[in-house]
């Protein structure tokens, strides 16, 4: 199984990042019988996009022939590409990548079934499509 890991850095001791649409890096790593066999880092190409960061780093993952996903919060749009493309969403635990692709091994990661639709926790700053939502 592949998986993709929203990191704050490139190594598997990194810490797990919050957000997916501009998070630094994911880990990306092949997963078989519990044991990493490989993984790679790279840098999240969308993470400094203005708009619509989150359906671009979808589509990156998408890419990349993931299985499955490990972040916090994904926005609408991007979970809808990532459920039309079969990758399911787990919701990470504080603490480094590696800690989290050994609790999704063990089954102890919750799947995130709905996408974040805003407000405090919902990671990103929701301006979705380009739109220049409000600041204040």
């Amino acid at each position: 199984m592949k998986v993709a890991v929203t990191s704050t850095g490139n190594i598997l001791d990194s810490e797990v990042s919050s957000v997916f649409g501009r998070c630094p890096y994911f880990i990306l790593v092949d997963i078989e019988n519990g044991e990493i066999t490989g993984d790679l880092p790279v840098e999240n190409p969308a993470k400094n996009e203005r708009g619509g960061a989150g359906i671009k780093t979808a589509q990156f993952i998408a890419n990349n022939e993931v299985n499955a996903l490990i972040s916090g919060a994904v926005g609408p749009n991007a979970f809808d590409i990532l459920k039309q493309v079969g990758i399911k969403v787990y919701k990470f635990k504080a603490g480094s990548v590696k800690d989290n692709l050994k609790l999704l091994s063990e089954g102890q990661l919750e799947e995130i079934t709905t996408p974040a639709t805003g407000g405090p926790g919902a990671g990103g700053r929701g301006m979705g499509r380009g739109g220049m939502g409000r600041r204040g």
